[in-house]
């Protein structure tokens, strides 16, 4: 599985942002004034013409329209994206620390095929159609995968994991990058090509665990595993690139104030049909920061979480000693003696 995996995820967001937001501010005038018979300002009720001023129009129940209420209801609107936008990022990619929690379809990580062929394989070929039909069925669920990319912002103990299957531990600003020796072995069992092409994973094991809890990856995952801040900026630069903007504020996307889990934030959503794409950020004019990204594009289902910021720090342990760590020397040397 390539570790890029995720940058299709950002891919899909750029492609969603395109999608959703194709008919623009120009195009939605252009359909009121299809809707309006291509006339202008027209007044339904004649008011105009009988010389009636605002003040003097009541509603049905008698009350006089209320002078502040287009106060009220502008209270309501976020700030326009393009005023906060570089800030958002700035900050989001400047803080301490942060937990990024990502609920991410299977097959975005290319691991569709090992998710769900082993439950077709294992259907009975007694009953051809029934077999057939259930294996239609396996195929339609889509697992959902949890990616998180947590701790320090720069790397110094940042955490790269993938639920019970990866785990890894960056330092000196990602340059260093180390995998526990279970999550080796069974990222190594899921993904094994050949049975003939290696060890088996148990015997790895056993081979492995007297030399140390760690095993040195850097060479292999160097550039690939992102910290914290790695992924918010590469993020942004990877979904602008896919929807073909420079910001996103030239997709006219337009937002309003809510209440999220007792925070106050700025949600900037588009719909269109069954699908949608929401930012939420948090409510601060001097430093807003990212709180969630979601969208449901095609069936794709995708949330993206920031939470704990500035509070992640101890994520991760310490940087494990000399005497733990597998060199990828010492690792190329045992997988060698077992073959």
């Amino acid at each position: 599985m390539s570790k890029h995996a995720l940058y299709k995820t950002t891919g899909i967001f750029g492609v969603a942002v395109l999608a959703l937001t194709a008919c623009g501010p120009e195009d939605e005038g252009a359909q009121e004034d299809v809707d309006h018979g291509g006339q202008e300002d027209v007044d339904p009720d004649g008011a105009e013409d009988q010389g009636d001023t605002p003040g003097e129009i009541a509603d049905e129940d008698g009350d006089e329209p209320d002078p502040d209420e287009d106060e009220d209801a502008e209270a309501g609107d976020a700030p326009d994206l393009a005023d906060i936008e570089d800030s958002v990022w700035e900050a989001s990619s400047s803080q301490e620390s942060v937990t990024i929690t990502s609920e991410v379809p299977a097959s975005m990580l290319g691991m569709d095929e090992v998710t769900h062929q082993d439950e077709i394989d294992d259907l009975t070929e007694d009953d051809e159609e029934a077999s057939e039909g259930e294996a239609e069925e396996v195929a339609e669920e889509e697992e959902t995968l949890q990616v998180v990319v947590a701790g320090d912002m720069t790397g110094d103990g940042s955490v790269w994991q993938l639920e019970d299957l990866v785990d890894y531990l960056l330092y000196d600003g990602g340059d260093s990058i180390y995998q526990t020796v279970d999550s080796f072995i069974e990222e190594y069992r899921e993904f094994q090509p050949d049975e003939a092409a290696g060890p088996d994973p148990e015997d790895l094991r056993e081979a492995l665990e007297p030399e140390g809890s760690w095993v040195d990856v850097t060479t292999t995952l160097g550039g690939q595993i992102e910290t914290p801040q790695q992924y918010v900026e590469n993020f942004r630069t990877e979904m602008l690139a896919s929807a073909g903007m420079d910001s996103l504020a030239e997709s006219g996307i337009t937002g309003e104030t809510d209440t999220r889990d007792g925070e106050d934030v700025w949600v900037y959503r588009e719909e269109m049909e069954d699908e949608f794409i929401e930012f939420v950020i948090t409510a601060d004019e001097d430093e807003p920061l990212l709180s969630e990204i979601s969208m449901d594009s095609e069936g794709a289902e995708i949330s993206i979480s920031f939470t704990e910021w500035n509070e992640s720090d101890d994520v991760a342990e310490d940087e494990p000693a000399e005497d733990e760590i597998i060199t990828e020397d010492e690792l190329e040397s045992i997988a060698q003696g077992l073959m």
